[in-house]
């Protein structure tokens, strides 16, 4: 069981980020820490179809690894980048 949301990141950066990566048209993953009982997950595809894959994928692993650690239904959002400044 996870103590902190620290926990749970690592997990997920051992688990399910490897599996991300090798999806088709993979750009970047991030994780946020969107404060008390909120987590905030962003994956960057080549496409809006590659992304919805990715979803599919996500939704089967936090199934099998850390479902019983979540509240509520996840709200899935897809939308095109606008502005991708990187330093």
């Amino acid at each position: 069981m996870f103590t902190t949301v620290e926990e749970l990141a690592e997990r997920v950066r051992e688990g399910f980020v490897p599996l991300v990566r090798q999806m088709r048209g993979f750009q970047g993953y991030y994780l946020l820490d969107g404060g008390p009982d909120v987590l905030i997950t962003i994956s960057v595809f080549d496409s809006a179809d590659q992304a919805l894959a990715s979803n599919e994928k996500a939704a089967d692993w936090v199934r099998n690894n850390v479902l019983e650690f979540t509240k509520g239904v996840p709200e899935v959002t897809v939308g095109n980048v606008l502005i991708a400044e990187v330093s």
